[in-house]
């Protein structure tokens, strides 16, 4: 074996070890996220780091757990970019188990949970719960999701869908709002129109409040 292969393999070997011992203490997953000084120490580069990154065999984030805090928390980072607060989770694609999911690196803030949307992966995420998963491609609510991804989840944004002629954009958005609502895995999430048939809003729901002080 070659010796960045070796190294690579270092790095999944170790972060399968976390991910295993979080699952074993009904943990969640982040709070056994490996700090880049432990793997770094080992003989692994940023560069190994980075490729197991780009191709989403590992999951990077921020740490930014403060000293009142109850639980590690994270800031999500979508570059390649690393710092000493850098800490990393197995993909679970990685991990050769049956198992869920594992929650995004999006609890931040402890007041507020803002929603995650994994357009790789067609999935909808809120604090760690999953709420939706789309196994077949759904245009007009990847297209809100994605919308409200990009601008930071504000509390509401304007219809972002593309306008088709012969079609009432009113009634499809009000029709995308309503099936955005169904089918969750998870009924973490409401949204809802602001009675203008031109805006969508989002609010968490109880389920998704007891997940983020639970």
């Amino acid at each position: 074996m070659r010796d960045d292969e070796h190294r690579l393999e270092v790095v999944v070997e170790h972060l399968r070890r976390a991910y295993l011992y979080a699952r074993e203490s009904n943990c969640r997953v982040w709070d056994f996220a490996v700090e880049i000084d432990s793997l770094t120490t080992s003989g692994v580069t940023t560069s190994d780091l980075r490729h197991l990154v780009n191709q989403r065999r590992i999951l990077h984030a921020y740490e930014v757990t403060g000293s009142r805090d109850r639980s590690r928390r994270f800031r999500p980072t979508n570059n390649l970019s690393f710092s000493k607060r850098s800490c990393f989770v197995l993909a679970e694609e990685e991990s050769n188990l049956a198992l869920p999911p594992l929650p995004p690196p999006h609890w931040v803030d402890d007041d507020k949970a803002a929603p995650y949307w994994d357009s790789d992966r067609r999935i909808l995420w809120v604090h760690g719960l999953v709420v939706k998963q789309f196994r077949q491609s759904s245009p007009n609510q990847e297209s809100v999701l994605k919308a409200f991804q990009e601008e930071g989840w504000p509390p509401a944004i304007d219809d972002p869908l593309p306008h088709r002629p012969g079609s009432d954009p009113k009634c499809r958005l009000r029709n995308t709002i309503q099936s955005l609502n169904s089918h969750q895995t998870n009924r973490a999430l409401r949204f809802r129109g602001d009675g203008s048939g031109e805006r969508v809003l989002w609010e968490l729901t109880g389920i998704a409040h007891h997940g983020l002080h639970g």
